[in-house]
């Protein structure tokens, strides 16, 4: 029942934002023509419908299988939690010393809920764009991001920052890392635990996604140039929030950018490519 209760209440959260978006980023001179010709818009979604498809086939087996990949990734996979501390050391525990107690009041609703607003916006809003290669664009490389993803948590078993004082063989030096988004808003946690496990920290889809976001927004920016400082914002807050919450580490984050910007670019050509062949 609190699942489902929270579950509203992010949704009825992100619907708003969408309204409070769509005059400001998309702009209703836009919104009104696409609207009225009912005819464009099924143009749209049906030339979006085989990238939709392609993400919901990765998602089913992102999220679908997620038991099994960390069972696999538990018994195969490569320990990387250590080798993740020798690297970064107390990074993680000194960006959390810097962010005062009420920033778990920004960074937990930008992680939870800003997550949510910056990866749907753009769907609603690139349907009134000139044509559909954004939209395109976007849904390819969010299944590029899923579909590497499956790879590296299969292969990588690693913990965040705030476990690591848990684990057999830590540094007993190490800064300690807190956890406020556990402490401060345990019931949240039973909507992360839906869609993640803790061992799934290499590299940070929050981060990864973002920047995706963030990346193709900037390509737009012509015909949306409201959208690409909003999208600023809210990827960097989720960036930080990753960290400020001690859910990933440094490096995580650095990976997800990596990833996000290796997604766009083969998204980007595999969407020139089909619009080739397809005579578009």
């Amino acid at each position: 029942m609190l699942f489902v209760s929270l579950s509203a209440l992010v949704a009825g959260i992100t619907l708003t934002c969408f309204a409070l978006l769509l005059p400001l980023c998309v702009g209703l001179d836009r919104i009104r023509p696409i609207v009225d010709d009912r005819s464009r818009l099924r143009r749209r979604l049906r030339a979006i419908a085989p990238y939709v498809g392609g993400l919901a086939v990765v998602l089913v087996f992102n999220k679908g299988l997620i038991e099994r990949l960390e069972a696999f990734s538990r018994r195969y996979g490569i320990e990387a939690t250590a080798w993740l501390y020798a690297v970064e050391g107390d990074f993680v525990a000194t960006v959390q010393g810097v962010v005062p107690d009420w920033g778990v009041y920004y960074f937990a609703p930008m992680y939870v809920i800003g997550y949510v607003v910056l990866l749907g916006f753009p769907f609603v809003a690139y349907l009134f764009a000139e044509n559909a290669r954004a939209l395109k664009t976007l849904v390819a490389a969010y299944a590029v991001n899923y579909a590497v993803a499956i790879g590296c948590y299969a292969a990588v078993l690693a913990y965040g920052p705030r476990n690591y004082h848990r684990l057999p063989g830590a540094d007993p030096d190490a800064a300690r890392v807190e956890e406020p988004l556990l402490d401060s808003f345990r019931e949240v946690t039973q909507l992360t635990a839906r869609v993640n496990v803790e061992t799934n920290v290499f590299p940070s889809m929050h981060a990864a996604l973002s920047v995706t976001v963030l990346l193709v927004a900037v390509s737009t920016h012509g015909e949306f140039p409201r959208w690409t400082p909003v999208s600023a914002v809210l990827a960097g807050s989720i960036l930080l929030a990753t960290m400020a919450l001690g859910i990933h580490w440094g490096l995580d984050v650095l990976a997800g950018i990596v990833l996000a910007a290796g997604s766009v670019a083969v998204a980007d050509r595999l969407v020139s490519r089909t619009d080739s062949q397809a005579g578009w």
